[in-house]
């Protein structure tokens, strides 16, 4: 499903007309993106003050969406992302006030989630092949909660950072290899209001991104 969604999308990007505005267009990149993530959250995912999940990050995440990248001056830009994301794991229930007769078995665990990171990107190197650095703010929007009593936020604020290597393929394209980590400042669940608690969503990603300028 998710590759049809990017071919279709990269379909229509590759067939967007110049738009008039000649100075501005010159200055967009618009382009589609698709990463592999590591989740490398805290072990122990508190969603109130005595309940949660051990957790062991054997999923594989993934993270796909849209780019738009704006040349400010020089060799920086301002870039935005829109990305539909998965941060699943195996998690086992824990309950420090509950008395179970039988030890909790491990679960999937699933959470999805819409990013919005804004970010500004320096390039060096000019020419061909150019490297850079990037750095921004993340903005998450939960679409799910987790099973029992764990109710997650509608918006989740984080950061950014990032580097990687662009191959200018032509005039108009080019490739993008990045590597990128992200990391949430606010709580994600509702109950963990109690100092020290909270789950942070924490992750590395590995990534191919194809901008067209228009």
């Amino acid at each position: 499903m998710a590759t049809r969604i990017l071919i279709l999308i990269s379909i229509f990007l590759f067939s967007t007309p110049v738009i008039t505005a000649q100075d501005v267009s010159k200055k967009i990149k618009l382009g589609v993106s698709a990463s592999l993530e590591k989740n490398v959250s805290s072990k122990r995912v508190a969603f109130c003050e005595y309940t949660g999940f051990f957790a062991d990050y054997n999923k594989s995440n993934y993270r796909f969406g849209l780019n738009l990248e704006y040349l400010l001056k020089g060799n920086l830009t301002i870039n935005g992302s829109l990305n539909y994301s998965n941060k699943d794991f195996t998690g086992t229930y824990f309950c420090d006030v509950c008395d179970f007769i039988f030890p909790s078995n491990p679960e999937n665990v699933e959470l999805r989630l819409i990013e919005v990171p804004i970010a500004l990107k320096y390039y060096l190197l000019p020419g061909k092949v150019r490297l850079f650095g990037e750095v921004g703010v993340s903005n998450m929007f939960p679409l799910n909660n987790l099973q029992y009593e764990a109710t997650t936020n509608s918006y989740v604020i984080g950061y950014k950072l990032g580097s990687g290597m662009e191959y200018n393929v032509s005039n108009k394209i080019a490739l993008q290899l990045t590597v990128d980590y992200y990391n949430s400042i606010s709580k994600i669940f509702e109950d963990s209001y109690f100092a020290g608690s909270g789950y942070g969503l924490r992750s590395v990603g590995f990534g191919l991104t194809i901008l067209k300028k228009i």
